[in-house]
């Protein structure tokens, strides 16, 4: 039996594959700038100024992503692993952009990355016969879909800004942690809580919001979930 995937165990990645991967993702990214830059993703009723950081950090972003998850993954599983996150990160960047300016996660974009996350994912187990990383991936995705239900619920009562949207987002969170350990997933969890509150503390300290200002939840959940991939962490279950 192959032993579950941990970072520790993951072979060195040629520098030849990250640089390559960092051009192509900024390339990717600069699609997806121009899509993202005239706000054709908002509303009829989502008005109001465009995000103040230029969408020129976007293909940085990705091209600093892609270059990450191809020194992090390399050429584990047979090189089949690498592209799940790499298609992951390209949804994830369009997603906290969106969240970010107007406090939604579309399903045009949330509900088609779970079969394209799971089906890479499952070409990677094929590669490298551990069936046991998609099970767990399964299992994370659908504990931690399960609980943001919950905490979605509490807040609908409270009135709170928590959404469904955050929701969906968990248990794709759940999928891409879960596949390299609970312990990734742990992390990426609590980092998410951890990150948002810093920051809605930072704004009170800064006077540039109240408490009764909805804070984005979803692109605290992506920046713990890349730090979950980047911190090297032993299983803890």
């Amino acid at each position: 039996m192959i032993p579950p995937m941990t970072w520790v165990d993951a072979p060195g990645t040629p520098w030849w594959f990250v640089v390559l991967l960092a051009v192509a993702g900024g390339a990717m990214g600069e699609v997806l700038r121009r899509r993202l830059a005239g706000g054709g993703y908002r509303l009829d009723d989502e008005v109001g100024p465009l995000p103040r950081v230029s969408s020129r950090v976007v293909p940085i972003a990705l091209a600093l992503l892609w270059g990450l998850l191809a020194w992090r993954f390399g050429p584990l599983s047979g090189w089949a692993l690498t592209p799940a996150y790499l298609g992951f990160a390209f949804v994830a960047v369009a997603l906290g952009w969106i969240d970010a300016d107007v406090h939604r996660l579309p399903r045009g974009l949330t509900r088609p990355a779970y079969p394209l996350l799971v089906g890479q994912l499952a070409i990677a187990s094929l590669a490298s016969g551990d069936w046991e990383a998609l099970r767990r991936a399964a299992v994370a995705g659908a504990v931690l879909w399960t609980i943001y239900f919950l905490l979605a619920l509490v807040a609908a009562l409270l009135g709170s800004g928590f959404g469904y949207g955050d929701v969906t987002l968990a248990g794709l969170v759940g999928l891409a942690t879960g596949y390299i350990g609970v312990s990734t997933t742990l992390v990426a969890s609590y980092a998410s809580f951890i990150l948002a509150g810093i920051y809605g503390v930072a704004r009170l300290v800064l006077r540039r919001g109240t408490r009764k200002d909805d804070i984005a939840f979803g692109p605290w959940m992506l920046l713990g979930l890349l730090l979950s991939l980047v911190v090297q962490v032993r299983p803890l279950l």
